[in-house]
C-alpha cells in the first residue's frame, strides 16, 4: 500500500501536488488530515467526487509499503501521525520545493523553484501521462497560488513552462481566477482588522519589518491569503503576522524586494519555507511570548542594509578649481562621467556637470577656470548612511551621482547605477551616448595598446579590419583579449565577434592565412582558425544563449553585439573593441566592465549567471585570484545563492573538472584554492569536509602543475583520495601519479613505525620515483629528515656495474643479475662503496663465490 501525503493546512499547492503524485503513482491513495485553507475546502467540497481521500485513523500504518510525500520534506508536519508508530522505516519518495539543506538521498526530489506542484507536473509531462481539464486546472491552481500569480520573486521559468503545458491540457484560468480572488469571509475579515489595528513597524539594523498580531477563538484558515492583503495595503517590504487561533500560535512571514530572509526567522520558531515566504505553528504559547522572540530573532538575524561605502566607487576622479573647462571635457568624456567633483586639499568645495560644461565651451570658454562655473551647493551623502537614504535624495533632487563624505573628507561617489545594481542585483546597462563618448575618449589609448602588441597578433587586426571592410561586416574582439589588453598583461588567442556572417568572414579570413587550418562548427555557428605553433582565432556571430536547465550546454540564437555581451559571464569579460577601419578602437563597454577593471571586482551580469552556468562560480574565483580582485557583494552572494540550491551538483564530472585543472595552471592556485574552500564549493562538490591543503607558499609560483596538485592533496589519507578520484575525471597520466604518490606516502608512513629506517628499505619505495612525488614528499616533516639522508646517499652513487657488465663477466642471466646489481647500490647507499675501485673488489668478492656462475 502506498499513502500520499502533505502538510497540514493544506493550500492549493499541496492539494495539487498530492493529485499530480497520483498520476504517477495510480495504486496509492491520498491521506489527509488537519484544516485546509477554507478555499481549498470549497474546491474539494466541489471536486469530492473526483477527489477520494483517506483520513489518517482509516489507513492501517502496518500495511504502508511507501510514503509519496509532497510540498514539505518533514513528517513532522504533516497531520494526523500523531500516535501511529514510527515510521522511519517506510521508504520515502519526496517532492518538495522549499529549501532544504541536507544530503540529497534516493528518492528525495527537491529543488528551490516556485511550486512544488512544477516539479511533479515535469514528471507527468516526461511520462507522456494524459490529463483531463479538471487536473490541468487544479495543477495551475497549484502554481499560480505558490507564485502569486507568477509574480513572486521565486517563480522560476520552469514554473510558466509548466503553466503553459497545463494550458495546452485544458486548464482553465477562468476557474482559477475565481479561486484566487475570493472575497474574505467574515471571520477572515475580523482577523484582517486586527491586523490593521495592532500593527507597527520597527527598525532592524535599517531593515523595516512591519510586526502585527491578532486572535480568534476559532481556526480560520487563510493566513497567507491576509498576509497578501496586509503587505499591499501597508506597503511593507518586510512583513510578520503572530496569530492565535484555538491552542496554537501562527507565524507568517512575507518580504519582497530586498527584505529580510523569513525563513531564517521562521526557522527558529520549527517552521519552515522560501526566504519570501516562510510560516511556523507553535503550541500552547502566548502571543506576548512569540512576539518578544520574533523582535529579539530580529534583532540577531536580520542582515545589516547596505550602506552607501559599501557601494560607491572609489578613488574619486577630481578636478581642482583652478582646472580649464577644456581639460574637464576630456576628463568626463574619458570616463563617461555626468559631472565630477572639485576638491581643494582634498576638501570638497563644488561640483561640476557635463552641462555646465557644455554651455561654457559653446561660448567660446575652453580655457575659462573650474571654480567660476560650478556648482558649490553640493548635495552629499554620509559613507555611513544607507543605500535607500541615497536613493531618496537622488529622487528628491533629480541628480544622478552624488559625492560621499567620510569624517568630513571626500571618500567616494555613488551612481544611480550603483543604486539599481542594488534593487536589481546585477551589472545594469550603462547610458548609451556616454558609453560612445567614453570609448571615444579613450580610442587613441587603445589604439596605442594594439601597437605594442606582438607583430603576429597585429597581423591577424589587420587581416580581421580588411575582411570586416570588404564583406561590410562590423567586426570586434571581445572578452578576455579585451580584458588583458586594457590590464596591460600578456594576451595571446583572439576572440572575433561578427555582426554578419560568421562562417563567410572566416572564410575570407583563412583565404589570408594559408597556414592556418580552418573549423567550422554548425551547431553553434562559430569557427576557429588553427595556426601551425598552437596559436588559435575564434570567430563568432553575435549570439543569445538561453540554458535549457543549470550546467547544460547553451542552446544559441542571433541576437545584436549587446545582447551577446550580456551572454558572458562577467563585466570585464563583457567588453568589446570595434576593429573596422571607421571605428578602430572604439571601447563597447555596455555593463560596466571598465569600472570594474578600475576597483579590482568581479561582476556577474545577472542574477540567474550562476544557475544557468556552475562553472562560472569556479571561473569568477579563478579571475579574482588571477589579478587579485575581488568578488563584489551581489555576485558574493549569488554564489551562495546558487550553491544552496545544490546546482553544481548537476554539473558533470568531467566539467568541474576541466575548471579545476585550469585553476592548477594558474600562478596563484593556492589563493584560487583557499576560496574554493572559503566559499564552500569543494565541500559541495565532493559532499564532504577533505583535507585540501592550499597554503603552502609554493602554490603560488611558478611550479608544474603536478607539483602543485600533489601539494594540495598530501594531507589526505587515501580514503579521502578515493573520494576525490571518485568526483573527478583525472587525465591516466596525472591520476597514475597521484596514486604512487599515495602508495608511497602509505609506505613511508610505516615505515615510520619501526625503530629506525635504513636507506635499504626507503630505496625500496623511492628508486626510480618521479622527481615531483620525491619533492612533494620533502615537504612532509614527517619524511624530511629521512628523505634528505637518502637523497644525500643517492647523489653520491657512481655505480658502473651493470647487467651487461655481469653478462660479461659470466653471470648467466636471470634473477641473479637483479639481486647483485640491487645489492651492489645497497653497499653505495650504506657507504661500503665510495669509489670505482670499492665496486670492483665488491663485485670480485660476489663473483667468487656466486654459484649461478657460467662456465
Amino acid at each position: 500500500m502506498k499513502v500520499i501525503l502533505s502538510h497540514r493546512q493544506m493550500d492549493f499547492d499541496a492539494l495539487a501536488s498530492m493529485v499530480a503524485a497520483q498520476k504517477i503513482f495510480p495504486d496509492s491513495v491520498m491521506v489527509v488530515d488537519g484544516k485546509s485553507n477554507p478555499y481549498v475546502q470549497d474546491f474539494v467540497a466541489l471536486a469530492k467526487d473526483s477527489l477520494l481521500f483517506w483520513r489518517a485513523k482509516d489507513v492501517d500504518w502496518s500495511k504502508v509499503q511507501q510514503i509519496v510525500l509532497v510540498d514539505t520534506h518533514d513528517l513532522q508536519r504533516v497531520a494526523g501521525l500523531k500516535g501511529e508508530g514510527t515510521l522511519d522505516n517506510i521508504p520515502l519518495i519526496i517532492y518538495d520545493h522549499h529549501p532544504y539543506q541536507g544530503h540529497l538521498a534516493e528518492g528525495m526530489h527537491i529543488e528551490s523553484i516556485g511550486a512544488c506542484t512544477t516539479l511533479i507536473v515535469e514528471e507527468i509531462k516526461k511520462l507522456n501521462l494524459r490529463l483531463s481539464s479538471f487536473e490541468a486546472t487544479l495543477f495551475a491552481l497549484g502554481i499560480y497560488e505558490d507564485t502569486g500569480s507568477l509574480l513572486f520573486e521565486s517563480t522560476t521559468v520552469r514554473d510558466i513552462k509548466a503553466v503553459a503545458y497545463l494550458l495546452e491540457q485544458g486548464a482553465n484560468l477562468g476557474v482559477v481566477a475565481e479561486y484566487l480572488r475570493k472575497p474574505l469571509i467574515e471571520e477572515q475579515k475580523e482577523l484582517l482588522h486586527q491586523l490593521l489595528d495592532h500593527g507597527e513597524t520597527i527598525d532592524f539594523h535599517g531593515q523595516p519589518a512591519y510586526i502585527s498580531w491578532a486572535e480568534s477563538e476559532e481556526y480560520v484558515g487563510g493566513l497567507a491569503i491576509l498576509a497578501h492583503r496586509v503587505g499591499e495595503m501597508e506597503g511593507a517590504e518586510t512583513l510578520f503576522l503572530v496569530v492565535h487561533m484555538e491552542n496554537r500560535v501562527y507565524l507568517v512571514g512575507r518580504s519582497r524586494g530586498r527584505g529580510i530572509e523569513v525563513n531564517r526567522i521562521t526557522q527558529a520558531f520549527g517552521g519552515a519555507g522560501h526566504p519570501r515566504a516562510a510560516s511556523a505553528t507553535i503550541k500552547n504559547v502566548s502571543v506576548a511570548e512569540i512576539l518578544e522572540q520574533l523582535k529579539h530573532e530580529l534583532e540577531h538575524l536580520a542582515p545589516r542594509i547596505d550602506r552607501v561605502k559599501d557601494i560607491m566607487s572609489y578613488p574619486v576622479k577630481t578636478v581642482s578649481p583652478e582646472m580649464r573647462l577644456s581639460e574637464v571635457e576630456q576628463i568626463l568624456l574619458r570616463y563617461g562621467h555626468t559631472g565630477v567633483p572639485v576638491a581643494q586639499d582634498d576638501k570638497l568645495v563644488g561640483i561640476i556637470s557635463r552641462r555646465d560644461v557644455d554651455k561654457a565651451l559653446k561660448h567660446g570658454l575652453e580655457h575659462a577656470p573650474v571654480k567660476g562655473f560650478m556648482t558649490k551647493e553640493v548635495i552629499v551623502v554620509d559613507a555611513n548612511d544607507s543605500w535607500e537614504d541615497v536613493q531618496k535624495t537622488m529622487v528628491l533632487h533629480d541628480i544622478g551621482r552624488v559625492p560621499v563624505l567620510e569624517d568630513g573628507k571626500l571618500a567616494g561617489i555613488v551612481s544611480r547605477s550603483d543604486i539599481l545594481r542594488i534593487i536589481h542585483g546585477c551589472a545594469v546597462p550603462t547610458e548609451m551616448s556616454l558609453t560612445r563618448n567614453r570609448s571615444l575618449a579613450m580610442t587613441e589609448d587603445i589604439l596605442q595598446l594594439f601597437s605594442e602588441l606582438p607583430e603576429r597578433i597585429r597581423k591577424l587586426l589587420r587581416a580581421a579590419q580588411q575582411a570586416g571592410d570588404e564583406l561590410g561586416y562590423s567586426v570586434f574582439v571581445v572578452g578576455g583579449f579585451v580584458r588583458d589588453l586594457l590590464l596591460k598583461v600578456p594576451t595571446q588567442d583572439l576572440d572575433l565577434v561578427i555582426e554578419g556572417d560568421g562562417h563567410a568572414f572566416a572564410r575570407v579570413l583563412a583565404q589570408r592565412f594559408p597556414e592556418g587550418q580552418l573549423i567550422l562548427h554548425e551547431q553553434f555557428g562559430t569557427a576557429r582558425l588553427e595556426f601551425p605553433d598552437g596559436s588559435h582565432l575564434d570567430v563568432a556571430r553575435s549570439r543569445r544563449e538561453d540554458y535549457a536547465s543549470p550546467g547544460a550546454l547553451p542552446q544559441v540564437e542571433e541576437s545584436r553585439l549587446r545582447d551577446d555581451m550580456f551572454r558572458r559571464d562577467f563585466t570585464i569579460n563583457a567588453m568589446a573593441i570595434a576593429i573596422n577601419s571607421t571605428r578602430s578602437g572604439e571601447l563597447v563597454d555596455y555593463y560596466g566592465g571598465l569600472r570594474d577593471l578600475k576597483q579590482g571586482e568581479i561582476r556577474f551580469l545577472h542574477n540567474l549567471s550562476f544557475i544557468e552556468d556552475p562553472t562560472r562560480i569556479l571561473r569568477a574565483i579563478r579571475f579574482a585570484g588571477r589579478y587579485g580582485f575581488r568578488l563584489a557583494k551581489e555576485t558574493r552572494d549569488g554564489v551562495d545563492t546558487a550553491l544552496s540550491t545544490g546546482v553544481l551538483r548537476k554539473l558533470s564530472n568531467e566539467r568541474f573538472t576541466e575548471e579545476l585543472m585550469h585553476m592548477l595552471r594558474e600562478l596563484r592556485f593556492g589563493v584560487m584554492g583557499e576560496s574554493l574552500l572559503q566559499m564552500g564549493v569543494l565541500k559541495e562538490w565532493f559532499e564532504s569536509e577533505l583535507a585540501w591543503d592550499f597554503t603552502h607558499p609554493v602554490l603560488n609560483k611558478e611550479v608544474p602543475p603536478k607539483r602543485k596538485w600533489l601539494i594540495c592533496l598530501r594531507k589526505m589519507d587515501l580514503s579521502q583520495f578515493e573520494r576525490v578520484q571518485e568526483k573527478l575525471r583525472l587525465s591516466k597520466e596525472l591520476r597514475g601519479l597521484t596514486q604512487k604518490f599515495f602508495e608511497v606516502m602509505t609506505g613511508l608512513s610505516v615505515l615510520r613505525s619501526s625503530d629506525k629506517i635504513s636507506l635499504e628499505d626507503l630505496d625500496h619505495y623511492l628508486e626510480g620515483l618521479p622527481k615531483v612525488i620525491l619533492e612533494v614528499l620533502m615537504l612532509d616533516e614527517r619524511f624530511h629528515d629521512s628523505l634528505k639522508r637518502y637523497h644525500e646517499a643517492t647523489e653520491g652513487i657512481k655505480q658502473k656495474v651493470d647487467g651487461m657488465t655481469l653478462l660479461q663477466w659470466g653471470i648467466k642471466e636471470g634473477p641473479e643479475i637483479g639481486r647483485i646489481l640491487k645489492s651492489i647500490r645497497s653497499a653505495w647507499l650504506e657507504g661500503e662503496i665510495h669509489s670505482e675501485e670499492d665496486e670492483q673488489k665488491f663485485v670480485a668478492e660476489i663473483l667468487k663465490n656466486n654459484p649461478t656462475k657460467s662456465t
